[in-house]
């Protein structure tokens, strides 16, 4: 198939990023990929439907893989997925004969391995610069319900019209649906039997990175779960927490033990973000070395350091956040940042 007329399917069918920031998948086809990578790395805890679909869907996603790579002229294609998947593995494993040019690239136990950064990286050794995209490195990352609604643009002209979501946390049957778009949260939760608590609150998306929403919000294209906490939660906490209060607290209790950058994921990989240095920097009010404030472009907002590293529970995600946006309304981009 010429590049251009599946541009033109996927443009047509509104193929987008199922996860993440929706990024549309016909900008990605590009032919200076010489890997496709499927990430099925299902980043955050509690999530389950990339490798239930993968594991259904097998064939029919490899098929579209197949098609992507040959499009674009890659010379292979790597399903990205961590071994504890065992039934999706097996499921990719026994359908590996029909299709040459894809392998398998298992992933280790760790998050975030799911973030296409970390993912390109531990399968392929290939480092994203800060600022670059994954093309930059000849790669294109699609994540598995994205592939099967290409093969469906592919073989059928199908538009994206529904969503597969975890609904799982304080529900009485956690599971994963197949629901329209534009559906209510509510009604979502409704499907796996309702709340087990009456003071609850949703986040959309996964605990490390999800959003608080509410009932009457919808399902979108990029919906990967709701998950139901009672709202005195750890996770609901840290996200409804304030960021002045939580710049006070920096400025009081931060005592540079450096753990949330020495876990920093994007920090391991060499981009300038330090999550320490910012903290000093802000808690001090310290403008006359910009480099921590610039660095916090190459946060991913994986919340490691605040929901995992940081033993006095402080909040670097949320403060970095508050600065990279502050930066992004006076015109500061993240080419700014020195490389």
């Amino acid at each position: 198939m010429d590049i251009n007329e599946l541009k033109d399917k996927l443009r047509v069918c509104g193929v987008v990023g199922a996860g993440g920031a929706g990024f549309p998948s016909y900008a990605k086809l590009n032919e200076s990929a010489d890997t496709v990578i499927l990430n099925c790395a299902e980043c955050e805890p509690l999530l389950t439907l990339h490798r239930q679909v993968l594991e259904k869907y097998v064939r029919e996603i490899l098929s579209a893989m197949t098609v992507v790579c040959e499009t674009v002229g890659a010379e292979r294609g790597i399903v990205a997925i961590k071994p504890s998947y065992k039934a999706a593995v097996t499921a990719v494993e026994s359908a590996l004969s029909e299709f040459n040019k894809i392998s398998i690239g298992l992933l280790p136990e760790v998050y975030p391995a799911g973030d296409e950064v970390v993912a390109i990286y531990e399968t392929t050794g290939r480092v994203v610069l800060p600022g670059q995209l994954p093309i930059s490195v000849g790669v294109t990352v699609f994540n598995v319900e994205t592939m099967l609604n290409i093969y469906r643009a592919i073989t059928n002209g199908a538009g994206v019209t529904h969503k597969y979501i975890t609904v799982t946390g304080e529900v009485k049957s956690p599971v994963t649906l197949k629901v329209p778009l534009g559906v209510t949260n509510n009604e979502v939760i409704k499907l796996a039997g309702g709340t087990t608590v009456e003071d609850y609150v949703i986040l959309c998306g996964g605990p490390m990175m999800g959003r608080l929403v509410s009932g009457s919000d919808i399902i979108t294209k990029t919906s990967n779960a709701l998950i139901v906490l009672p709202s005195d939660h750890y996770v609901i906490q840290k996200h409804k927490a304030n960021p002045r209060i939580s710049l006070k607290r920096a400025m009081s209790a931060c005592c540079q033990c450096n753990m949330c950058t020495s876990l920093c994921p994007r920090n391991l990989l060499g981009h300038p973000i330090e999550p320490n240095k910012f903290m000093r920097s802000l808690s001090s009010g310290v403008t006359s070395d910009v480099s921590p404030y610039l660095g916090t472009f190459s946060c991913v907002g994986c919340g490691v350091c605040e929901m995992y590293a940081c033993f006095q529970n402080l909040s670097p995600r949320m403060l970095i956040n508050a600065v990279k946006g502050n930066l992004k309304s006076k015109g500061i981009a993240s080419s700014k940042v020195d490389v």
